[in-house]
């Protein structure tokens, strides 16, 4: 959540370069019907510092076994190559922060400074065996922090809490960014993933009041809203569109506190927009830090405070 420390580059390098391996991944007669997209946030390039040699392990890890086609990682902090030459990808490095992993040829790169910090904000458009997607990478700010959200206010106040905050200022002007990509978006759809550092409306429903520690809150969070508004789908909200049976966690227990324990929130996410797409699978997939991480067959070291989101796409007929 928190972007702090970041002379952790510099260890993260030392850490990567001692377990890049394996044989890159093979470009060629993949199958294109399909597009799997992760996006997590790794917290201070697998805060390499604390944890050493096994944060680095688990980390590319758990991204070789989830099968991804494209990674948007947030918190990169001097991983970048090591992390694409261990999995074989093409990339692009946007910012310290912002990454992008891609096992397809990336063919532009998409940046704002005049606009937003890349810090923030960016995005590549991708080569799919002739089929074109933008996906951007987006890190919002953490403040007002998601964790102290004064749920026994009213919704007016809730809101108002929020939004003295700038993540909505920064997603308008991401989504004014994006309008010349979404006029094309039924011909090259458009993925926008990241740590949007803010919940849901779509999860703070009446049907949720009383549960996740939500408080008896109902809330239509302002950024989500703004996102929805625009057009763009929630992948994992979806293809799983009960909220009470999946909450989709993605922030169990922050690094640095227990301030509202066990909450469940979701604020990391894979949207997308254009005729071209279809989400078919979505999971969102959370654990504990420093815990024995289970997933897809293998066992890894879990080494941030984030989980991750993996959604698979399928290509439509057009």
């Amino acid at each position: 959540m928190k972007v702090l420390h970041q002379v952790i580059w510099l260890f993260a390098v030392g850490c990567l370069f001692a377990c890049t391996s394996g044989k890159p991944a093979d470009k060629k007669n993949l199958k294109n019907s399909f597009l799997t997209v992760l996006s997590w946030n790794i917290w201070h390039a697998g805060h390499t510092e604390t944890y050493g040699q096994k944060a680095c392990d688990g980390c590319i890890g758990i991204l070789k076994q989830s099968g991804a086609d494209v990674v948007l990682m947030v918190e990169t902090y001097g991983a970048s190559d090591k992390v694409a030459d261990s999995l074989g990808y093409y990339h692009r490095l946007l910012s310290s922060n912002l990454s992008v992993y891609s096992r397809y040829p990336i063919v532009k790169t998409f940046t704002f400074p005049d606009s937003i910090a890349t810090f923030n904000f960016g995005g590549v458009e991708i080569d799919v065996n002739g089929k074109r997607v933008r996906v951007f990478d987006t890190w919002i700010h953490y403040l007002p922090d998601m964790r102290l959200t004064p749920t026994d206010k009213s919704e007016a106040e809730i809101l108002a809490w929020d939004d003295a905050g700038t993540r909505d200022e920064e997603m308008r002007t991401i989504l004014n960014l994006l309008k010349p990509f979404m006029t094309e978006a039924d011909r090259i759809p458009i993925i926008m993933g990241g740590d949007f550092n803010s919940h849901s409306h779509l999860d703070w429903t009446e049907a949720t009041k009383d549960m996740y520690n939500h408080g008896g809150a109902v809330v239509n969070w302002t950024v989500s809203r703004m996102i929805a508004d625009a057009g763009f789908k929630d992948s994992f909200r979806e293809v799983n569109p009960d909220p009470v049976a999946n909450i989709g966690t993605t922030w169990l227990i922050d690094a640095d506190s227990l301030a509202t324990p066990r909450r469940q929130d979701r604020i990391d996410y894979i949207y997308y927009i254009g005729k071209p797409l279809q989400a078919v699978q979505s999971q969102c997939y959370d654990h504990l830090l420093e815990g024995n991480f289970r997933f897809a067959g293998g066992e890894f070291f879990y080494p941030s405070d984030h989980g991750f989101v993996l959604t698979t796409f399928e290509w439509k007929e057009q």
